[in-house]
């Protein structure tokens, strides 16, 4: 009987600390820029104001794309708003 009550009590607080131990495991650092289209600007140049030689900017677009929702195209227009994530 202790045998059963060790264990339950063991699972019990095994399932209590996992969701603060996934919760910290995934905190993201990212922070948002917020960037005004200007005429002639395109997804990737704005993207590529935001990458070293080591990042792959198409990761960047890729994020951006999904963040400000627009499609494949990624077309962006004057006086548009967008949000670029910035990772420190």
């Amino acid at each position: 009987m202790r045998k059963i009550i060790l264990v339950v009590s063991l699972v019990l607080t095994i399932l209590a600390i996992t969701p603060l131990a996934i919760s910290r495991a995934f905190v993201d650092n990212t922070t948002y820029e917020t960037v005004y289209v200007k005429p002639g600007d395109t997804v990737w140049q704005i993207a590529a104001k935001y990458t070293t030689d080591k990042d792959d900017i198409r990761e960047l677009i890729y994020e951006i794309r999904q963040i400000n929702k627009l499609d494949n195209n990624a077309k962006v227009y004057s006086g548009q708003i967008l949000k670029v994530p910035v990772r420190h």
